[in-house]
């Protein structure tokens, strides 16, 4: 196993009127294909910005839902700035005034479930910039990387395979997200990529997978997981222990996370992850490498 590293040490991984629109005529349900991204300035903009675009994204998903039908490449580009709940704690604030008329229309757009997780996730959803995705991908293109089984755990909407190189594109993408507005989202980005809308710890598969990419979700929390709880890991540290063991031999892991991964003072991880795979290269970023993203 190879082990590339991304060090992050400050992460960030519709109008009323719109929602109650329904559009009269169902688009042509045409074969759909992945979404490809060509902004490098996706998930940027204020967070009153980012909150509409969250909501855009989401009154598109529920009409797609309920219309039972794949989306259009223009409704792939509204789903696409979705950006998750990341540094929008405000939105779920009853009390804070600026956001009233926000908080009271996500309230109103989400089922209880999908309104827990939204907020459950306020502290950890961050995406991760297009720049910092290229560049992970030109250092695998460096290493020879071409096509083989990919897998993005914690995949959010699945920015990684928007911005997956053409050289790579016979590759099989395989994802996982634990919220199921992201989840679901991402299926409608990329309905040829196998998606799995659950926590990463309900996945078994072995040795399968010739990549593992992403920017795992990071805390001082772990995951319950039976294989893996005799080692109190950190969920992020676990996120690399339950992926060592998912990529095949010679697979490559390369992960965004936090700095606490090769800095922390107990070297328990690190010998951990050097007993089962070989380190061929680490990247500490600047503390603002996500900031207009977060």
């Amino acid at each position: 196993h190879k082990l590339v590293v991304d060090l992050n040490p400050g992460r960030e991984k519709q109008s009323e009127e719109q929602k109650s629109v329904i559009p009269e005529t169902e688009p042509e349900n045409t074969h759909a294909e992945n979404y490809r991204i060509n902004s490098f300035h996706l998930g940027e903009g204020s967070p009153k910005q980012k909150f509409r675009a969250n909501m855009d994204a989401i009154y598109t998903l529920k009409t797609l839902e309920n219309q039972h039908r794949d989306a259009t490449p223009e409704e792939q580009e509204t789903l696409a700035n979705y950006v998750g709940w990341g540094g929008l704690a405000d939105a779920f604030d009853a009390g804070k005034a600026a956001w009233a008329g926000e908080y009271k229309e996500l309230k109103a757009a989400l089922t209880e479930e999908e309104y827990a997780a939204a907020r459950a996730s306020t502290l950890n959803a961050h995406y991760t910039s297009p720049t910092v995705i290229r560049a992970i991908y030109e250092a695998l293109d460096g290493m020879g990387f071409e096509k083989g089984n990919i897998l993005e755990p914690s995949m959010g909407v699945g920015n990684f395979f928007g911005m997956l190189p053409e050289e790579m594109r016979n590759s099989r993408l395989y994802g996982v997200e634990l919220d199921s507005i992201s989840g679901r989202i991402a299926k409608q980005l990329y309905p040829k990529a196998d998606i799995t809308v659950a926590g990463f710890e309900t996945t078994d598969r072995r040795d399968f997978y010739d990549l593992a990419i992403g920017n795992v979700p990071f805390g001082n929390y772990g995951v319950f997981d039976k294989r893996y709880n005799k080692e109190n890991f950190l969920i992020h540290d676990y996120f690399f222990a339950k992926t060592l063991d998912k990529v095949a031999p010679n697979g490559i892991v390369a992960f965004v996370t936090t700095k606490g991964t090769l800095d922390k003072q107990n070297p328990k991880v690190r010998e951990y992850l050097a007993k089962r795979a070989d380190l061929v290269g680490a990247v500490r970023l600047p503390n603002n490498a996500f900031k207009a993203n977060a």
